[in-house]
């Protein structure tokens, strides 16, 4: 059977979210890095962006949260209950629309990096740190999710692409999502992605 195959850059940005993901999950993937997007891959992609994800059985699917829930819906990872599936949804949403654009919006100068500490951090990050030390897990229930995994790429994120904000966040500052990034980062599939990720000049 063919792997699956995930094509994105070679910059973090939006392909992390199911990068990390498939190698949380153990999944044997093709991590193709794409320079341009060209001929060869441009009627592939539905909107003409990149993510792109096909899977073994010839799926394609584009839109990096799409591709995560899907995958993540495959092995159980999106949550038991109706009420944790909507929270998985909610935190996804958070995390798309409003921090990660926010944090490209200040990478690139459209937004004062002020509102990080006025906004971002007091609004989200200190709610989820908040939440994880109430019930551990940010969709309830008694396992990890895919809002856990969004949340940790996050945290991980912004600490890369806005060096200040790292001095914000980082270092106990909070604690739970301390825990949070060690516990993925102590995966033995994320640990060995992080170890031979590629480091290139476009900081994002």
């Amino acid at each position: 059977m063919t792997k699956p195959q995930l094509s994105y850059f070679k910059v973090r940005a939006l392909g992390q979210f199911p990068r990390v993901l498939l190698s949380y999950l153990s999944i044997d993937y093709d991590n193709n890095y794409i320079d341009k997007i060209d001929e060869n891959i441009i009627d592939d992609l539905k909107y003409g962006q990149l993510p792109l994800y096909t899977d073994s059985n010839g799926f394609k699917l584009v839109q990096s949260m799409a591709i995560s829930k899907y995958i993540a819906s495959q092995h159980d990872f999106v949550g038991k209950t109706p009420e944790e599936k909507a929270l998985v949804d909610e935190t996804l949403a958070a995390v798309n629309i409003d921090v990660f654009t926010f944090i490209i919006r200040v990478f690139r100068g459209v937004e004062e990096k002020e509102k990080i500490q006025e906004i971002i951090i007091p609004r989200f990050f200190a709610k989820w740190n908040q939440i994880l030390g109430e019930k551990k897990y940010l969709a309830g229930g008694n396992s990890y999710t895919l809002a856990d995994l969004y949340v940790y790429v996050a945290y991980e994120y912004i600490g890369y692409v806005l060096p200040f904000a790292a001095d914000l966040l980082y270092n106990g500052k909070f604690p739970h999502l301390d825990s949070l990034k060690e516990h993925f980062e102590s995966n033995k599939g994320v640990a060995e992605y992080l170890k031979n990720r590629p480091i290139t000049e476009r900081k994002i």
